[in-house]
């Protein structure tokens, strides 16, 4: 990614600094990501490194296709009958 000077790692998740501080995670520390879909179902990711970011508190982003797995085809836009690619919430936790 050379607009934030990512080379050859794409597991990862953008958070901002005070969230991960407040979570206990440092740069590149390994991290679960869970998200719920609208049925009440779980998509997990496990292990993606979490890199600090300029960026709102609350929010986090990453790379597609690698972050499909947490949209669920339940999950999708009323405007355009798309599966939603962005506000999707997710919860981050410090991997165990």
């Amino acid at each position: 990614d050379r607009y934030r000077g990512i080379k050859n790692l794409r597991e990862l998740v953008f958070m901002n600094e005070d969230d991960m501080r407040e979570r206990g995670i440092s740069e590149f520390d390994p991290v679960n990501i869970v998200s719920t879909a609208k049925d009440g179902s779980h998509r997990y990711l496990d292990g993606y490194l979490a890199i600090p970011y300029d960026m709102p508190r609350g929010c986090a982003a990453g790379y597609m296709p690698e972050m499909n797995v947490l949209i669920a085809l339940c999950d999708y836009s009323t405007q355009s009958d798309q599966p939603l690619m962005k506000q999707v919430r997710v919860h981050i936790t410090p991997a165990t």
